[in-house]
């Protein structure tokens, strides 16, 4: 049994080096708020019917989907515990999603949508959302990748209720410094009809297997550091300012195959 046993984990090992393009990321992550003082744990397994080839870093992996996809998420906030599902099917150039945030509560809280990818590279759709106690609504959403060379690129993603009452825009920039350096900005503006807010997060990869992050959410510090084991392990650990007296601290691992 135990030759069996080291066998597989050889074969795992071997398997996860050898393959530089993944199609199965899966993530574990673990949230306290400190003040008070509540965890959450959050699991995700997110796979795809294509490989997906990295962008330079290991946790790039471009900025589109645009392949067949399928993803499980289980949240536990010691409150609820509850799974959720979502993916998208692409035929040619057209695509359909789906999502159920809770399948416990399936009937009154899902999502469905098409969309069309122009050029690999533009991608808009329309998704209706169904939810309990409040009325349906229509997102539209556009996502656009511009290659700026082959060390750089930048993404923008623009999400609308149909009555333009609540809107986000979302912008990331990723560049190749030098050998094994690299930097990444993220920047969001959201917009909705309580509140408006700015967050982002720039992130500089010294190296292959370390990067550091500084950002704000909301006008609060948010800190985090990544370290890669390889290109098939990482973990992640990241300091939030939730508001002027309350922060939280999450730790995180990823396994992609």
């Amino acid at each position: 049994m135990k030759i069996i046993i080291f066998f597989l984990v050889s074969f795992l090992t071997t398997y996860s080096y050898a393959q530089t393009e993944k199609t199965w990321f899966n993530q574990a992550a673990y949230t306290k708020l400190e003040d008070a003082d509540t965890h959450t744990l959050q699991l995700s397994s997110h796979y795809y019917f294509a490989p997906q080839a990295n962008f330079w870093v290991w946790d790039d992996f471009g900025y589109l989907d645009t392949d067949t996809n399928l993803l499980a998420t289980y949240t536990n906030d010691e409150q609820s515990a509850f799974t959720g599902l979502e993916g998208e099917l692409f035929i040619s150039n057209w695509f359909a999603t789906a999502s159920i945030v809770d399948l416990g509560e399936t009937d009154d809280n899902y999502t469905i949508g098409f969309g069309y990818l122009f050029f690999d590279n533009l991608k808009v759709s329309a998704k209706h959302q169904q939810q309990t106690g409040a009325d349906d609504i229509i997102w539209l959403q556009g996502q656009l990748n511009i290659d700026i060379d082959e060390n750089a690129y930048v993404g923008t993603t623009i999400v609308s209720d149909d009555e333009l009452d609540n809107w986000q825009v979302e912008v990331r920039y990723f560049r190749r410094l030098g050998e094994q350096q690299y930097f990444t900005l993220d920047l969001t503006h959201e917009n909705s009809s309580s509140k408006n807010h700015n967050n982002f997060i720039a992130n500089y990869y010294f190296n292959q297997h370390f990067a550091l992050g500084l950002g704000s959410n909301d006008s609060h510090l948010l800190v985090e550091g990544k370290y890669f084991v390889n290109h098939s392990f990482f973990v992640k650990a990241r300091y939030q300012e939730q508001s002027d007296d309350e922060q939280s601290l999450e730790m995180s691992m990823q396994a992609q195959f």
